[in-house]
C-alpha cells in the first residue's frame, strides 16, 4: 500500500520560481488591485491549488515575489567565528539593500498605497533577516563564544534594529563603519577584544631608541 502524502508545501523550486515571476510581472502590468490568483496560475502554467499550497493569499504572494526579486537576505556565513560571521552578514546586507532599491522602486506605488501589502513585505523581510542573525548567534553559543545565559532573541534583533534606527536618526543609510561599530560593541568576544587592544597598543606605542653599546660612557 503506497504511503500517503504528507500535507504541506511541495518543495519544487522551479514551480516556486514560475509563480513568483508571474506574480511580479502581472503586478507591473495590471497593478495590485486587478491582479488575481487565476491570472498568476495561468501565466505560471500551474494549478491555482499549487499557489495556495505555498501562499495563503494574494498579499503574501506579492510580498514574497518582491522580496524574491530583490534578493535582500544574504546567505548565512559560517566562518567559525562570531565576529567575522556578523561582519560578513551585515556588510552583505547593506550591499543587497542598495542593489534591491530599483526592484522595490518598480512596485513602490503599490507598497506605499496598500498598508496590508507594505506590512506583509516588511514583516516577511524582517523575519527572514532576524532568523538568519539568530542562526549566527546560536552557533556562537555552541562554540562557547557567548555564555549560556545570553538572550538569543535580543541579540538576533539588535543589529537590524540599530541599522534601521541609524537611517531614521541620521537621514542616511549606514555604512561599513557603522557595521564595524555594532559588531565591535556587541558581537566581539572579550578575548578577541583584548587581543585587538593589545595589537593596537603595540602599533601605537612609541618606541624608545636603544642605546648604542659602542657609545662611550662619560668619564666620572
Amino acid at each position: 500500500m503506497p504511503e500517503p502524502q504528507r500535507p504541506g508545501r511541495p518543495r519544487d523550486p522551479e514551480v516556486d520560481e514560475a509563480i513568483l515571476a508571474a506574480a511580479l510581472d502581472l503586478l507591473a502590468h495590471v497593478g495590485y488591485a486587478r491582479l488575481t490568483m487565476d491570472q498568476v496560475a495561468a501565466q505560471a502554467r500551474v494549478g491555482k491549488a499549487s499557489i495556495y499550497l505555498r501562499w495563503p493569499n494574494k498579499v503574501a504572494l506579492v510580498a514574497d515575489a518582491i522580496q524574491h526579486r530583490a534578493a535582500v537576505v544574504p546567505e548565512i556565513p559560517d566562518t567559525g567565528e562570531l565576529r567575522t560571521d556578523m561582519l560578513v552578514f551585515l556588510r552583505t546586507l547593506l550591499r543587497r539593500k542598495s542593489a534591491a532599491e530599483p526592484a522595490v522602486a518598480a512596485v513602490s506605488g503599490e507598497i506605499a498605497s496598500n498598508p496590508e501589502l507594505r506590512m506583509a513585505w516588511r514583516h516577511g523581510l524582517t523575519g527572514a533577516l532576524r532568523a538568519s542573525v539568530r542562526v549566527i548567534v546560536e552557533r556562537a553559543m555552541k562554540r562557547g563564544e557567548l555564555h549560556d545565559g545570553s538572550d538569543v532573541e535580543m541579540l538576533s534583533m539588535l543589529p537590524l534594529t540599530l541599522l534601521q534606527n541609524w537611517r531614521l536618526e541620521h537621514g542616511r543609510g549606514p555604512d561599513d563603519a557603522v557595521v564595524e561599530r555594532i559588531v565591535a560593541q556587541f558581537y566581539t568576544p572579550a578575548s578577541h577584544s583584548a587581543g585587538n587592544a593589545r595589537d593596537l597598543r603595540r602599533t601605537t606605542r612609541k618606541r624608545t631608541p636603544r642605546k648604542d653599546p659602542r657609545a662611550r660612557r662619560p668619564i666620572s
